[in-house]
């Protein structure tokens, strides 16, 4: 399938869904906030994922010194595409995956404290962020007599508890879990496949990070105009994360499934981009020296 023309229809139908539950009031609603904030983090998915993709069709840039030039700017589709990966995973492991009310409260508490210290962490620069700094001392009291009386947060070990509440904000703990959660293992508890969860992901935190695999690849690719196999791979993944996106955001507000249950097609193609997404490492035979190109394997080092 054109995966570039499938992620057009897949970012439509999202902008769709989430604008079915356009008006939507917490008023009345035990856990609004909790929604309203899984709202907005899937505006912040679609505004990434949107970015990406049009920057992916390549810009006409008018500098000062030269005649309009074309770039295409596959490092930046990366690291957007990244930040959309992060977006839907914190979506999946905050608001979608937790089963039990205690532990929606516990992962939802944890990630609102952590946001809070990072900001406690920043120069105050001016009256109306010292304001802030004193509403968000009195949100953090709150928050933590909250979590002291959850049982997922009992359950964790006394360093787990602490780190909560340092000035970095980890958030990601679980019981019986050393170390944090990383976003690899969210996206294989989302369904994903070993070569997008890790692979994948790793490869588009490369680029975030310039590492120097993402710097000869991209100096490889502009060399041999072969630009457009680096990008081939952001779109699919796109493709992939997007519909998943759009499950889940529908089965979390029943307004926006309306929008999949007159539309048997898109429905279809959802379920199909999610199927990929859970069959990539048979697929692409990952681990059997399976030497066939694909969109996903990583770019030769030069």
């Amino acid at each position: 399938m054109d995966s570039r023309q499938e992620c057009l229809k897949l970012l439509d139908l999202l902008a769709r869904v989430i604008d079915a539950n356009k008006g939507y009031s917490v008023n009345g609603i035990s856990d609004g906030k909790r929604l309203l904030d899984a709202h907005y983090l899937a505006n912040k998915y679609a505004k990434h994922a949107l970015t990406a993709f049009t920057v992916s069709r390549g810009m006409n840039i008018q500098l000062l010194s030269s005649k309009a030039i074309k770039i295409i700017d596959v490092g930046s589709i990366d690291v957007l595409t990244r930040a959309a990966f992060e977006a839907f995973l914190t979506f999946h492991y905050v608001f979608f995956a937790p089963r039990t009310k205690e532990e929606r409260d516990y992962r939802y508490w944890a990630y609102i404290v952590a946001g809070i210290k990072w900001r406690k962490g920043l120069r105050e620069i001016s009256s109306e962020y010292k304001q802030k700094v004193v509403e968000d001392e009195k949100q953090l009291g709150k928050l933590h007599d909250d979590l002291e009386s959850n049982i997922v947060f009992q359950n964790l070990h006394d360093n787990q508890r602490k780190q909560i509440f340092q000035s970095n904000g980890e958030w990601k703990w679980a019981p019986g879990v050393k170390n944090h959660v990383s976003w690899s293992n969210i996206a294989i508890d989302a369904g994903f496949s070993e070569v997008l969860a890790r692979h994948m992901y790793s490869l588009l935190c490369g680029y975030a990070h310039s590492s120097s695999l993402s710097v000869h690849q991209l100096a490889q690719a502009f060399r041999k105009g072969e630009e457009e196999y680096l990008i081939s791979a952001s779109i699919a993944t796109l493709d992939i994360v997007t519909a998943n996106m759009i499950r889940e955001y529908c089965r979390l507000f029943t307004k926006a499934q309306s929008v999949l249950d007159i539309e048997p097609v898109a429905s279809k193609m959802i379920e199909a981009w999610i199927e990929i997404g859970r069959r990539l490492d048979e697929n692409l035979e990952i681990g059997q020296n399976n030497d066939s190109p694909s969109c996903f394997t990583q770019y030769p080092y030069p």
